[in-house]
């Protein structure tokens, strides 16, 4: 056991943590900010790795697409970036909200999944892009089905109607 823990810290670098996402490992260092940051360069950097958290979302969210319906190959599609873009965004997020309260200021996590483990919150991330990305295409064939079915009906009333 202590050969495992002595093997998994040679291989992974001071100051970083190895997380499992959905099967994959990910690498994720965080750094702290510079004793001299100012309050809000801090609340600047926080908003912006929130940003960061939905650009990533939205790229996981194409990422799917790419994957479900317009037959990449598999070689092709990326979930990595998204999802380290997104574990560094959260891991930056849990090191300043703390940092911008302590230097006087005002932060809080805004939402449910900003106060959950980070593996949880960005597994949640993948799994709704993944469950948003199936139902707009089930949205769309219900869509298409509904249209050809007032055609047929069209069709039918002007039918009887001339005939």
């Amino acid at each position: 056991m202590s050969d495992e823990i002595e093997q998994e810290s040679l291989l992974t670098p001071s100051g970083s943590v190895k997380l499992n996402i959905l099967g994959d490992d990910y690498l994720v260092r965080v750094m702290r900010p510079s004793a001299g940051a100012s309050l809000h360069e801090l609340q600047i950097s926080l908003n912006r790795n929130r940003d960061m958290l939905k650009e990533s979302f939205e790229a996981m969210h194409e990422t799917c697409r790419d994957d479900f319906f317009k037959r990449v190959e598999k070689k092709y599609i990326d979930y990595f970036s998204p999802t380290q873009n997104a574990l560094v965004a959260r891991a930056n997020m849990d090191l300043l909200i703390p940092l911008i309260n302590v230097k006087g200021g005002v932060a809080a996590y805004s939402s449910k999944l900003e106060g959950m483990p980070i593996e949880k919150h960005i597994e949640k991330l993948r799994n709704k892009a993944a469950k948003n990305v199936r139902e707009e295409n089930t949205r769309r064939r219900i869509g298409s089905f509904l249209l050809m079915l007032l055609v047929l009906a069209l069709a039918t009333a002007i039918l009887w109607v001339f005939f």
